[in-house]
């Protein structure tokens, strides 16, 4: 499903206005998921993407900062929160506008 630019505004509003329990319900699922990886996924992604332009040492004393792996957590948790929301307000979009497309 493709949304237009009204009907993302539509979703994004859908999304601004959910009620507080549908947002801890969002923040637990999140929480769960982040919670089965041992790992950040974002990490080697991120290690692998600044060996092009760092060389190895920086990069393995990066990999070993914690302050680096809580900021690349709260990101993954946020951009979770946020793609989440955006998901159910689309649910909702599509059963309020009859489930069809809005191209």
């Amino acid at each position: 499903m493709r949304l237009n630019r009204a009907a993302r505004n539509e979703v994004q509003d859908i999304a601004d206005s959910l009620p507080e329990s549908e947002l801890e319900l969002i923040s637990a699922e999140v929480d769960a998921r982040m919670n089965q990886h041992k790992t950040n996924p974002l990490m080697p992604a991120l290690c692998a993407f600044l060996t092009r332009h760092y060389g190895y040492s920086a990069i393995e004393m990066f990999d070993e900062d914690d302050e680096q792996h809580e900021a690349a957590e709260a990101f993954l948790r946020e951009a979770m929160v946020k793609v989440a929301r955006r998901e159910l307000a689309i649910e909702i979009y599509r059963n309020k506008h009859g489930n069809q497309e809005a191209a």
